[in-house]
């Protein structure tokens, strides 16, 4: 908001009874009433308390990040259900220095009792759950652990949620056996309370907004959940896999692999909080649409007065395609990406570039911002909206244009491209300019398991000892690879039959 406060969340669900319960409030209207009231994290949380308890809330548990430019807190909250109208909730300040993070599964555990400093609860926290038959009457209140209560750690929280945390933690953390060390509860081979992992830690280096885009387009390359190598990433090697996230063969269960970045993201945001500049120039929103893999992060200042068209309600929606829409845009980007992922690794170092050249401008533009502000704060404050304005929409365009180059170098299974300025021209009434286009193929392995799993179906039954026939064979694939080089063979010139043959295969 425009005093620099951020709120972000995850659901994690929780006990079931306790869900649908009776009041005005989901989590969604919780965060926007109180950003609308809130001028900094301790307020904001006990927004959440009294707001809940006059209002009722009726959403799922949820973990939610709340800061502002001086501190940081996670706050866990789940309803009571039908019991009683409110919610029991506990928030725990990460200490300067550190990172923390939650996806989809409650991480609070036990918490201080008697430090208000770095530790705020609901006052029925404990005794609501002694009351609904939780934690027994006799129990310590000291041993209460409020994730382990309200939500149990089962194979889905370990795998598919608190692994995506793991993940993050251990590409940043500074002890370097972090992630050996809760491998096994990621993999949900030990699932017990003391196998889980510390709500915060310390990281072995300082990390940069952009660096946490970065994060964000994590899909655990390299550690044992890379999801990239079997047969379900396909050809390509995806790390994506068809929904739905678990599935049945025969008797059993299984999962796909949840990532940081996912397919099915509505949008993300990086709230980036200085305290050294005027509040509403410096909550700064980086805010992304579709999957974070391949957004580009757009920086929206907490004092913006107004909505691009590119992100506006309106311009298009889940059922109406709009070419001026950035949610169609990075949509249509990704999902050409997809099954192609031999080109993420190009459109992700573009998307990061983008962020990069974003951060620059909006260092230089600060500066003149705040020389504004202190005379004519609302002069500042439209001069950065119009920037953010105008930086959104040209976005959106520029990822319609990726989309274009993408169409035009990989499509039918091949990569086109400019064979330089020799190449042949037939003229604008014959086709144009003669491309390079190679057949992409795939992988050794990939031959290897098609091989494997249809044995002598695909197999070329010729004699390969007869002379006329080998030669007669290789006539034929020249025809029918006409226009094409291989990728992995070798290339002679001209055409086989057919006008406007580039390059062929040869065998």
């Amino acid at each position: 908001n425009e005093h620099g406060v951020a709120i972000g969340e995850t659901t994690f669900g929780g006990n079931v009874t306790l869900a649908g319960g009776d009041g005005l409030l989901d989590y969604g209207s919780l965060i926007w009433v109180t950003l609308q009231r809130a001028r900094d994290a301790r307020e904001a949380i006990g927004l959440f308390g009294s707001l809940t308890s006059k209002y009722g809330y009726v959403s799922e548990g949820e973990s939610f990040t709340i800061g502002d430019a001086k501190e940081v807190w996670v706050l866990e909250l789940i309803g009571k259900g039908k019991s009683e109208k409110g919610a029991v909730w506990v928030a725990v300040r990460i200490p300067d220095g550190h990172v923390s993070g939650h996806a989809n599964q409650a991480r609070i555990q036990r918490f201080p009792l008697n430090d208000p400093e770095n530790c705020m609860y609901s006052p029925d926290v404990i005794s609501f759950a002694k009351k609904i038959g939780l934690w027994g009457a006799s129990r310590v209140d000291e041993e209460f652990s409020f994730s382990d209560v309200y939500d149990p750690i089962t194979f889905s929280g370990a795998r598919q949620s608190d692994a995506r945390v793991w993940s993050f933690f251990a590409s940043v953390a500074e002890d370097p056996h972090f992630e050996k060390a809760y491998e096994n509860y990621v993999l949900g081979r030990n699932l017990t309370a003391a196998a889980r992992m510390p709500l915060h830690i310390k990281p072995k280096a300082k990390i940069s907004a952009t660096d946490i885009m970065m994060h964000m387009r994590n899909h655990y390359e390299g550690t044992v959940l890379d999801p990239s190598h079997d047969v379900g990433a396909q050809a390509s090697g995806s790390p994506y896999r068809t929904r739905p996230i678990a599935w049945k063969h025969g008797n059993s269960s299984y999962v796909n692999e949840r990532t940081v970045g996912t397919q099915q993201a509505g949008w993300n945001f990086v709230a980036q909080l200085r305290g050294h500049l005027p509040a509403p120039i410096g909550g700064l929103l980086w805010f992304g649409v579709d999957d974070a893999t391949f957004s580009v992060h757009m920086p929206f200042h907490g004092g913006t007065t107004r909505v691009p068209k590119s992100l506006a309600d309106g311009n298009g929606d889940a059922l109406i395609f709009s070419y001026d829409s950035a949610f169609w845009a990075f949509n249509t980007v990704a999902n050409f990406v997809y099954p192609r992922w031999h080109l993420a690794p190009s459109v992700i170092a573009r998307s990061h570039a983008a962020e990069v050249a974003f951060a620059d401008d909006v260092a230089h533009e600060e500066k003149r911002a705040v020389e504004m502000y202190e005379t004519e704060p609302a002069k500042a404050m439209e001069y950065l909206t119009a920037l953010a304005v105008r930086r959104a929409d040209e976005a959106t365009k520029s990822e319609f244009q990726l989309f274009g180059e993408l169409m035009v170098k990989s499509r039918d299974g091949f990569q086109i491209s400019c064979q330089g300025p020799n190449a042949p021209d037939h003229g604008g009434h014959q086709g144009g300019v003669v491309p390079k286009v190679e057949q992409v193929g795939y992988s050794d392995s990939w031959y290897a398991r098609i091989v494997q799993d249809t044995k002598d179906h695909y197999k070329m039954a010729d004699d390969r000892t007869h002379p006329d026939l080998m030669a007669h064979q290789a006539m034929k694939l020249r025809v029918l690879a006409k226009g094409t080089m291989s990728a992995l063979g070798g290339t002679t010139p001209g055409g086989a039959a057919g006008a406007g043959a580039a390059s062929i295969v040869v065998v």
